[in-house]
Protein backbone atom coordinates (compact mmCIF):
# COMPACT_ATOMS: atom_id res chain seq x y z
CA UNK A 1 0.00 0.00 0.00
CA UNK A 2 1.66 3.12 -1.04
CA UNK A 3 1.84 5.89 1.55
CA UNK A 4 0.17 8.55 -0.80
CA UNK A 5 -3.04 6.61 -0.49
CA UNK A 6 -5.11 9.51 1.29
CA UNK A 7 -7.95 8.74 4.07
CA UNK A 8 -11.03 8.84 1.42
CA UNK A 9 -9.06 6.25 -0.49
CA UNK A 10 -8.25 4.11 2.67
CA UNK A 11 -12.07 3.85 3.60
CA UNK A 12 -12.84 2.84 0.25
CA UNK A 13 -10.51 0.09 0.68
CA UNK A 14 -11.99 -1.04 3.53
CA UNK A 15 -15.41 -1.36 2.09
CA UNK A 16 -14.06 -3.30 -1.23
CA UNK A 17 -13.62 -6.86 -1.43
CA UNK A 18 -10.17 -7.89 -2.44
CA UNK A 19 -11.66 -9.00 -6.10
CA UNK A 20 -12.30 -5.09 -6.58
CA UNK A 21 -8.44 -4.28 -6.94
CA UNK A 22 -8.43 -6.35 -9.94
CA UNK A 23 -7.69 -4.93 -13.08
CA UNK A 24 -10.90 -5.34 -14.61
CA UNK A 25 -10.50 -9.19 -14.59
CA UNK A 26 -13.14 -8.30 -11.57
CA UNK A 27 -13.78 -4.86 -10.66
CA UNK A 28 -11.79 -1.57 -9.50
CA UNK A 29 -12.18 0.79 -7.23
CA UNK A 30 -12.57 3.39 -10.05
CA UNK A 31 -16.17 1.57 -11.24
CA UNK A 32 -17.32 2.31 -7.36
CA UNK A 33 -19.95 4.74 -7.25
CA UNK A 34 -19.29 8.40 -5.77
CA UNK A 35 -15.00 7.35 -6.16
CA UNK A 36 -12.94 9.78 -8.05
CA UNK A 37 -9.94 8.40 -9.20
CA UNK A 38 -6.94 9.04 -11.30
CA UNK A 39 -4.88 6.31 -13.34
CA UNK A 40 -2.44 5.99 -15.99
CA UNK A 41 -3.33 3.60 -19.23
CA UNK A 42 -2.41 3.25 -22.60
CA UNK A 43 -6.20 4.05 -23.69
CA UNK A 44 -7.59 7.14 -23.43
CA UNK A 45 -10.96 6.33 -21.86
CA UNK A 46 -8.91 4.32 -18.94
CA UNK A 47 -10.51 1.13 -20.25
CA UNK A 48 -8.35 -2.00 -19.19
CA UNK A 49 -8.86 -5.97 -20.26
CA UNK A 50 -6.33 -7.47 -18.27
CA UNK A 51 -2.77 -6.57 -16.16
CA UNK A 52 -0.95 -6.95 -19.62
CA UNK A 53 -2.50 -3.66 -20.43
CA UNK A 54 -0.20 -1.71 -18.26
CA UNK A 55 2.22 -2.21 -21.15
CA UNK A 56 1.85 -0.91 -24.42
CA UNK A 57 4.26 -1.45 -27.40
CA UNK A 58 5.35 1.30 -29.59
CA UNK A 59 6.42 -0.22 -33.17
CA UNK A 60 8.59 1.56 -35.27
CA UNK A 61 10.09 1.16 -39.00
CA UNK A 62 14.11 2.71 -38.59
CA UNK A 63 12.72 5.06 -41.32
CA UNK A 64 10.12 6.66 -38.73
CA UNK A 65 12.84 7.20 -36.42
CA UNK A 66 13.78 11.03 -35.48
CA UNK A 67 15.54 13.43 -33.11
CA UNK A 68 12.48 14.46 -31.99
CA UNK A 69 10.02 11.30 -31.42
CA UNK A 70 6.87 11.49 -28.92
CA UNK A 71 6.26 9.19 -26.50
CA UNK A 72 2.39 10.14 -25.22
CA UNK A 73 0.89 8.46 -22.20
CA UNK A 74 -2.89 9.31 -21.08
CA UNK A 75 -3.58 10.24 -17.31
CA UNK A 76 -7.62 9.16 -16.94
CA UNK A 77 -9.44 10.24 -14.22
CA UNK A 78 -11.96 7.62 -13.65
CA UNK A 79 -15.33 9.55 -11.81
CA UNK A 80 -18.40 8.54 -11.68
CA UNK A 81 -19.67 11.99 -10.73
CA UNK A 82 -18.34 13.78 -14.34
CA UNK A 83 -15.54 15.75 -14.91
CA UNK A 84 -13.87 18.36 -12.71
CA UNK A 85 -14.90 21.95 -12.99
CA UNK A 86 -11.09 22.72 -12.33
CA UNK A 87 -7.69 21.76 -13.87
CA UNK A 88 -6.29 19.12 -11.62
CA UNK A 89 -2.52 18.45 -11.85
CA UNK A 90 -0.97 15.39 -11.24
CA UNK A 91 2.63 14.56 -10.67
CA UNK A 92 4.17 11.37 -11.99
CA UNK A 93 7.73 9.44 -11.90
CA UNK A 94 9.91 7.52 -13.36
CA UNK A 95 9.46 3.84 -12.40
CA UNK A 96 12.93 2.15 -12.92
CA UNK A 97 12.36 -0.44 -9.74
CA UNK A 98 9.65 -1.68 -12.18
CA UNK A 99 11.40 -1.96 -15.02
CA UNK A 100 14.42 -4.42 -12.93
CA UNK A 101 11.05 -6.18 -11.87
CA UNK A 102 9.60 -6.69 -14.89
CA UNK A 103 13.13 -8.28 -16.54
CA UNK A 104 13.33 -10.40 -13.60
CA UNK A 105 10.27 -11.96 -14.08
CA UNK A 106 10.36 -12.14 -17.99
CA UNK A 107 14.42 -12.94 -17.89
CA UNK A 108 14.39 -9.83 -20.69
CA UNK A 109 17.07 -6.67 -20.78
CA UNK A 110 15.13 -3.67 -21.11
CA UNK A 111 16.17 0.00 -19.34
CA UNK A 112 14.71 3.31 -19.05
CA UNK A 113 16.03 5.40 -22.11
CA UNK A 114 19.28 6.26 -21.40
CA UNK A 115 19.48 10.33 -20.05
CA UNK A 116 21.47 11.77 -23.42
CA UNK A 117 17.76 10.46 -25.36
CA UNK A 118 15.39 12.71 -23.40
CA UNK A 119 14.46 15.96 -24.87
CA UNK A 120 12.29 16.71 -22.17
CA UNK A 121 10.06 15.40 -19.79
CA UNK A 122 7.81 17.60 -17.30
CA UNK A 123 6.27 15.27 -15.12
CA UNK A 124 3.68 17.35 -14.11
CA UNK A 125 0.37 16.27 -16.44
CA UNK A 126 -2.82 18.85 -16.47
CA UNK A 127 -6.28 17.12 -16.78
CA UNK A 128 -7.99 20.64 -18.25
CA UNK A 129 -11.32 21.03 -16.75
CA UNK A 130 -14.40 20.05 -18.64
CA UNK A 131 -12.39 16.39 -19.54
CA UNK A 132 -11.39 13.18 -18.00
CA UNK A 133 -8.11 12.75 -19.54
CA UNK A 134 -4.79 14.91 -19.85
CA UNK A 135 -1.74 13.62 -21.77
CA UNK A 136 1.93 13.10 -20.25
CA UNK A 137 3.71 14.01 -23.28
CA UNK A 138 8.10 12.30 -23.11
CA UNK A 139 10.20 13.67 -26.22
CA UNK A 140 12.61 11.74 -26.60
CA UNK A 141 15.71 11.37 -29.76
CA UNK A 142 15.43 7.95 -31.06
CA UNK A 143 17.58 8.56 -34.00
CA UNK A 144 19.98 6.16 -33.30
CA UNK A 145 17.60 3.45 -32.08
CA UNK A 146 18.71 -0.10 -33.48
CA UNK A 147 16.42 -2.81 -33.43
CA UNK A 148 18.77 -4.62 -30.99
CA UNK A 149 18.03 -1.69 -28.26
CA UNK A 150 16.08 -2.41 -25.54
CA UNK A 151 14.58 1.25 -24.47
CA UNK A 152 11.61 1.63 -22.22
CA UNK A 153 10.09 3.96 -19.91
CA UNK A 154 7.94 3.10 -16.99
CA UNK A 155 5.86 6.00 -14.62
CA UNK A 156 3.87 5.98 -11.93
CA UNK A 157 1.12 8.60 -10.34
CA UNK A 158 2.62 9.73 -6.68
CA UNK A 159 0.34 13.03 -6.27
CA UNK A 160 -3.16 14.18 -7.03
CA UNK A 161 -4.80 17.25 -5.49
CA UNK A 162 -7.32 16.08 -2.59
CA UNK A 163 -9.91 14.45 -2.82
CA UNK A 164 -9.00 12.68 -5.60
CA UNK A 165 -7.55 9.09 -5.23
CA UNK A 166 -4.65 7.13 -7.25
CA UNK A 167 -5.92 4.22 -8.41
CA UNK A 168 -4.71 0.98 -6.49
CA UNK A 169 -3.89 -1.23 -9.56
CA UNK A 170 -4.17 1.39 -12.58
CA UNK A 171 -1.42 3.75 -11.08
CA UNK A 172 1.73 2.83 -13.58
CA UNK A 173 2.70 1.90 -17.09
CA UNK A 174 5.53 0.42 -18.87
CA UNK A 175 5.96 1.65 -22.80
CA UNK A 176 8.32 -0.53 -24.67
CA UNK A 177 9.85 1.02 -28.14
CA UNK A 178 10.30 -1.70 -30.72
CA UNK A 179 12.09 -0.91 -33.64
CA UNK A 180 11.43 -3.97 -36.54
CA UNK A 181 10.35 -4.31 -39.34
CA UNK A 182 7.64 -7.25 -40.65
CA UNK A 183 10.32 -9.58 -41.17
CA UNK A 184 12.35 -9.39 -38.16
CA UNK A 185 11.37 -12.46 -35.63
CA UNK A 186 12.54 -16.00 -34.36
CA UNK A 187 12.29 -18.84 -36.26
CA UNK A 188 12.63 -22.47 -36.59
CA UNK A 189 15.42 -23.46 -39.61
CA UNK A 190 14.04 -26.59 -41.66
CA UNK A 191 16.95 -26.42 -44.14
CA UNK A 192 15.77 -27.63 -47.76
CA UNK A 193 19.36 -28.40 -48.55
CA UNK A 194 23.02 -27.53 -48.75
CA UNK A 195 25.88 -28.48 -50.73
CA UNK A 196 29.62 -27.38 -49.63
CA UNK A 197 31.20 -28.12 -53.28
CA UNK A 198 35.00 -27.61 -51.04
CA UNK A 199 34.61 -29.63 -48.33
CA UNK A 200 31.82 -32.69 -48.63
CA UNK A 201 31.51 -33.32 -45.25
CA UNK A 202 30.26 -30.32 -44.43
CA UNK A 203 27.11 -30.71 -44.35
CA UNK A 204 23.56 -28.88 -43.09
CA UNK A 205 22.31 -28.80 -39.57
CA UNK A 206 19.08 -30.33 -39.39
CA UNK A 207 17.50 -28.14 -37.73
CA UNK A 208 17.96 -25.20 -35.08
CA UNK A 209 16.64 -21.57 -34.84
CA UNK A 210 17.72 -18.53 -36.29
CA UNK A 211 16.59 -14.80 -35.38
CA UNK A 212 15.96 -12.42 -38.49
CA UNK A 213 16.93 -8.97 -37.25
CA UNK A 214 16.36 -5.59 -38.41
CA UNK A 215 18.86 -3.69 -40.48
CA UNK A 216 16.54 -0.67 -42.05
CA UNK A 217 12.43 -0.94 -43.12
CA UNK A 218 13.32 -4.00 -45.68
CA UNK A 219 16.35 -5.74 -44.27
CA UNK A 220 16.87 -8.22 -41.62
CA UNK A 221 20.45 -10.29 -41.00
CA UNK A 222 19.32 -13.82 -40.60
CA UNK A 223 21.65 -15.51 -37.55
CA UNK A 224 21.56 -18.18 -35.66
CA UNK A 225 20.04 -18.00 -32.49
CA UNK A 226 21.69 -20.48 -30.32
CA UNK A 227 25.04 -19.42 -31.24
CA UNK A 228 24.34 -15.76 -31.03
CA UNK A 229 23.00 -16.11 -27.48
CA UNK A 230 25.23 -18.28 -26.57
CA UNK A 231 28.43 -16.68 -26.00
CA UNK A 232 30.18 -17.31 -28.99
CA UNK A 233 32.16 -14.95 -30.79
CA UNK A 234 32.80 -13.98 -34.37
CA UNK A 235 36.22 -12.81 -35.33
CA UNK A 236 35.83 -9.43 -34.19
CA UNK A 237 35.04 -10.54 -30.89
CA UNK A 238 31.19 -9.59 -31.04
CA UNK A 239 28.69 -11.61 -30.54
CA UNK A 240 28.32 -14.39 -32.59
CA UNK A 241 26.49 -13.91 -36.33
CA UNK A 242 27.09 -16.71 -38.15
CA UNK A 243 25.74 -19.73 -41.00
CA UNK A 244 26.30 -22.56 -38.86
CA UNK A 245 26.15 -26.44 -40.21
CA UNK A 246 27.38 -29.69 -39.46
CA UNK A 247 30.90 -31.17 -39.69
CA UNK A 248 29.76 -35.06 -40.42
CA UNK A 249 33.87 -35.94 -39.98
CA UNK A 250 33.91 -34.90 -36.59
CA UNK A 251 30.23 -34.73 -35.84
CA UNK A 252 30.55 -30.95 -34.41
CA UNK A 253 28.67 -28.12 -35.38
CA UNK A 254 30.41 -24.91 -36.59
CA UNK A 255 29.51 -21.89 -38.68
CA UNK A 256 31.61 -20.30 -41.43
CA UNK A 257 33.95 -17.55 -40.26
CA UNK A 258 32.85 -13.93 -41.75
CA UNK A 259 29.90 -14.93 -43.32
CA UNK A 260 26.53 -14.05 -42.13
CA UNK A 261 23.45 -14.00 -44.77
CA UNK A 262 21.65 -10.55 -45.19
CA UNK A 263 18.33 -10.92 -46.68
CA UNK A 264 17.16 -7.75 -48.78
CA UNK A 265 13.54 -7.82 -49.52
CA UNK A 266 11.67 -5.62 -52.23
CA UNK A 267 10.70 -2.82 -50.75
CA UNK A 268 7.29 -2.29 -52.08
CA UNK A 269 6.53 -4.58 -49.45
CA UNK A 270 5.28 -7.89 -51.75
CA UNK A 271 8.10 -10.08 -49.60
CA UNK A 272 9.98 -11.13 -52.05
CA UNK A 273 13.79 -11.23 -51.69
CA UNK A 274 15.49 -9.62 -54.47
CA UNK A 275 18.94 -9.80 -52.81
CA UNK A 276 21.36 -11.76 -50.03
CA UNK A 277 24.51 -10.65 -49.14
CA UNK A 278 27.42 -11.30 -46.58
CA UNK A 279 26.96 -9.26 -43.35
CA UNK A 280 30.95 -9.28 -42.80
CA UNK A 281 31.26 -7.61 -46.80
CA UNK A 282 30.41 -8.19 -50.41
CA UNK A 283 33.30 -9.72 -50.06
CA UNK A 284 34.79 -9.77 -46.88
CA UNK A 285 37.77 -8.06 -46.10
CA UNK A 286 39.51 -11.61 -45.05
CA UNK A 287 38.60 -14.33 -46.61
CA UNK A 288 36.71 -12.46 -49.67
CA UNK A 289 33.39 -14.02 -49.05
CA UNK A 290 30.48 -12.90 -51.02
CA UNK A 291 26.52 -14.33 -50.78
CA UNK A 292 24.11 -13.62 -53.91
CA UNK A 293 20.84 -15.03 -54.50
CA UNK A 294 20.38 -18.26 -56.59
CA UNK A 295 20.82 -17.57 -60.07
CA UNK A 296 18.46 -20.28 -61.47
CA UNK A 297 15.25 -18.88 -62.04
CA UNK A 298 12.93 -20.96 -60.30
CA UNK A 299 14.75 -20.67 -57.24
CA UNK A 300 15.38 -16.81 -57.13
CA UNK A 301 10.98 -17.24 -57.64
CA UNK A 302 10.23 -19.09 -55.02
CA UNK A 303 12.65 -16.66 -52.67
CA UNK A 304 10.29 -15.25 -50.65
CA UNK A 305 8.48 -14.44 -47.53
CA UNK A 306 4.60 -15.71 -46.89
CA UNK A 307 2.52 -12.70 -45.19
CA UNK A 308 -0.18 -15.15 -44.36
CA UNK A 309 2.66 -17.47 -42.30
CA UNK A 310 5.56 -14.57 -41.88
CA UNK A 311 7.58 -18.08 -42.84
CA UNK A 312 10.63 -17.45 -45.45
CA UNK A 313 12.07 -19.94 -48.08
CA UNK A 314 15.15 -18.81 -49.56
CA UNK A 315 17.99 -19.82 -52.22
CA UNK A 316 21.72 -17.97 -52.24
CA UNK A 317 25.11 -18.96 -53.20
CA UNK A 318 28.15 -18.36 -50.67
CA UNK A 319 31.70 -17.71 -52.99
CA UNK A 320 34.49 -17.79 -51.36
CA UNK A 321 37.78 -15.63 -52.65
CA UNK A 322 40.23 -18.79 -52.61
CA UNK A 323 37.58 -21.46 -54.42
CA UNK A 324 35.58 -21.29 -57.62
CA UNK A 325 34.73 -24.78 -58.21
CA UNK A 326 31.73 -25.09 -58.11
CA UNK A 327 28.12 -24.50 -59.18
CA UNK A 328 28.50 -20.81 -60.82
CA UNK A 329 31.80 -21.11 -59.26
CA UNK A 330 30.76 -21.13 -55.84
CA UNK A 331 31.31 -22.98 -52.77
CA UNK A 332 28.64 -23.55 -51.06
CA UNK A 333 24.66 -23.75 -52.14
CA UNK A 334 21.76 -23.15 -49.75
CA UNK A 335 18.13 -23.60 -49.49
CA UNK A 336 16.85 -22.49 -46.33
CA UNK A 337 13.21 -22.93 -44.88
CA UNK A 338 12.31 -20.91 -41.87
CA UNK A 339 9.10 -20.90 -40.16
CA UNK A 340 7.88 -18.55 -37.85
CA UNK A 341 7.65 -18.93 -34.33
CA UNK A 342 7.14 -15.72 -32.59
CA UNK A 343 8.45 -11.60 -32.20
CA UNK A 344 11.71 -11.70 -31.09
CA UNK A 345 11.93 -10.61 -27.61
Amino acid sequence: MKKHFNLIYISLLALATQSCLKDKEGVSLADIPGTNIVELAPLDDGATTSIDSRMKTINRLPSTLKAVDTITIPVYLASTTGPSNKDITVTLARDTAAITKYNLAKGTHWAFFPDSTIVNENLKVTIPAGKNVGYFHLLVNTSHVKSEDKFMVAYNIIEVPKPLSISADRFYVYYKLVVRNKYDGFYNFRPGGMTDYQVSTNVVISNTTVDLVTVDDSTCIMRDAYAFANGNTDPYGNPLNGKLFWNAANNTWTWYGYFCPVLHFDPNGSGKIIRVTNYFGQPDPVRGRYATISPAPNEAAASQWDPATRNIKVYYLMYDGNFKGGWQGCKVWFYDNLTFVRDRP
